[in-house]
């Protein structure tokens, strides 16, 4: 029997998921696509082109996603091959090499925002370093403590922080709901699989919104990470089970046909 997971990831992560579950779809799961947020480049704002202009003069640039690295490749920036201050995040440290042509730095580093601060703590002189973060701001939807926390532990490292703000996270909008919720009613959907914290509170927003409308969603919800399932419980999600390993979508494909 194919069993339906619904996949709340932005709509630029979808090829690459489709990809996995090619590879790995041993038990005839079929991924239904359906974006609970939506990411898009600010390449105008003054904070991205103040930062533009003063590159140089970082000793390191974390970019908080693959989105981030993409705004990278679009500044203008000219990257020298031997240029080794990017930092990324698990398998986008490989949009680094393809988008930017440089290696990047800390590459060892645990595949999460708390994982760079672990590596960067081991660096020596780290409180003279000067660092820029390259994030998003977000709109219909809070912060998420991913982002704070990581601020806030960058910050304990007495180095010198700069946030750039470089594109947007929106959330699904209440209208487009329906659309959502006709999915999990009307058809048989045996999961909901999240990916990041601001998927997590949209849905959270869209159980609340179900049950004021007199329905009521009972589908199992997966994890990608123990992050994410921070996120999911702060926002009052049940999380069923949460992958871990988080390195990679194909990591999260193959949790998911264990579990559903």
């Amino acid at each position: 029997m194919v069993k339906h997971v619904l996949i709340t990831a932005p709509e630029a992560y979808q090829p690459r998921f489709a990809e996995a579950f090619r590879r790995y779809n041993s038990q005839g799961i079929n991924p239904v696509f359906m974006p609970f947020i939506s990411t898009v480049p600010t390449l105008d704002s003054a904070e991205l082109g103040t930062f533009v202009s003063e590159y140089q003069s970082y000793d390191y640039v974390i970019c908080s996603s693959r989105m981030a690295v993409s705004v990278l490749a679009k500044s203008g920036i000219r990257f020298m091959p031997d240029d080794e201050r990017i930092i990324a995040i698990g398998k986008d440290q490989d949009a680094v090499r393809s988008m930017l042509h440089v290696e990047p730095a800390l590459h060892d580093a645990e595949p999460s925002m708390m994982g760079i601060v672990e590596a960067l703590r081991c660096v020596e002189g780290v409180s003279s370093k000067k660092i820029a973060v390259l994030l998003p701001t977000f709109e219909g939807l809070p912060v998420p403590s991913t982002i704070t926390n990581f601020m806030a532990a960058l910050a304990d490292l007495n180095t010198s922080i700069t946030p750039v703000h470089c594109y947007r996270t929106s959330a699904l909008a209440e209208p487009d709901y329906s659309a959502v919720l006709d999915t999990l009613t009307r058809e048989r959907t045996d999961a909901i699989a999240l990916t990041s914290g601001g998927e997590a509170y949209v849905l959270a927003s869209l159980l609340r919104y179900a049950k004021s409308h007199g329905m009521d969603i009972d589908i199992p919800v997966y994890s990608f990470g123990p992050y994410t399932t921070k996120c999911a419980h702060e926002a009052g999600l049940t999380i069923s089970a949460t992958s871990p390993h988080f390195h990679s979508f194909d990591d999260y494909v193959q949790f998911l046909v264990e579990q559903v």
